[in-house]
């Protein structure tokens, strides 16, 4: 199969989640941060919900031992919804912890020579529009024979560091809210750096290509491999990268802390359709005593 009749359907789907979790601890000691109750869900159960509402049929997990949890909620076969297709569910594990990019190596020969997507493990994306951020993501990869794909929202300056920030090329529409074409990509710059407040936001669609890239990068200073930097080098390579940002209706909860944490599970709590108005109520109590 050809890299661009590859591109056609995007079917497979790859999900790190072999992080340690540190900053939920002790929390994290009995559970993986990915299988953190968020309402009545796992974390990983919005994910897995996304994908197959995407198109995704196959997912593979990059876990670490530590985890066998994701493996026994999950299993072979995983039912997101009765209205969602099941999917096939495979697993990869990370022994050495050298960041995204190694976890995405990992999946080279499973992914083959199909395009693909990333979905972080530990990252909701919640929308209330029809066409969900992933659906766009895939259809502005197919039409615009892309390479690499991402989701960006925009943050402030003082957090750019923090992130993988996207550089627009000149003259592109930044208000339409359609997929933009991208000029460069930077992991982690400084304020004074940055080539934009656009982040990526924890979702790709990405070509088997990238996995050449992947193998040709050089650890950083921690150790890792970093999948913007082979991201840059592709495209340095005449490859395009194409960004969909958040619209209106659409967050990332990334549940990577004890703050972002409940605030999604407060969220989830106050709109169950059965339990909603009582998760309500005890917010509101809670919030008259602490006043």
């Amino acid at each position: 199969m050809s890299e661009q009749s590859s591109l056609q359907r995007v079917t497979r789907a790859v999900v790190p989640a072999a992080g340690l979790g540190t900053r939920l601890r002790p929390l994290t000691y009995a559970f993986p941060k990915e299988l953190l109750p968020v309402g009545r869900k796992p974390v990983l159960g919005y994910v897995m919900e996304e994908l197959a509402g995407a198109g995704i049929t196959d997912v593979l997990f990059i876990v670490s031992d530590a985890k066998p949890q994701i493996r026994g909620y999950f299993g072979e076969h995983f039912q997101p919804e009765a209205s969602l297709s099941e999917l096939n569910c495979s697993y990869i594990v990370q022994e050495e912890q050298k960041g995204l990019g190694h976890a995405i190596a990992l999946a080279r020969h499973w992914c083959g020579n199909e395009a693909f997507a990333v979905a972080f493990g530990d990252c909701i994306v919640d929308t209330t529009r029809e066409t969900t951020p992933l659906q766009r993501m895939v259809q502005a990869h197919v039409y615009g024979k892309s390479s690499a794909t991402t989701l960006v929202e925009t943050v402030p300056l003082e957090r750019v560091s923090r992130y993988g920030i996207v550089a627009p090329e000149p003259g592109a529409n930044l208000e339409s809210g359609d997929a933009i074409k991208l000029a460069d990509i930077v992991e982690k710059p400084s304020p004074e750096a940055a080539p934009s407040r656009m982040a990526v936001a924890a979702r790709w669609v990405l070509n088997a290509s990238i996995f050449e890239y992947l193998n040709r990068g050089a650890l950083d200073e921690r150790g890792e491999i970093n999948l913007t930097d082979a991201v840059r080098m592709q495209m340095r390579d005449g490859g395009l990268a194409w960004a969909a940002p958040l619209l209106a209706g659409e967050a990332r909860r990334d549940i990577g802390n004890f703050g972002s944490f409940f605030s999604a599970f407060i969220r989830a709590a106050v709109s169950d359709p059965e339990y909603g108005d009582l998760a309500a109520s005890a917010a509101r109590e809670a919030l008259s005593s602490k006043a």
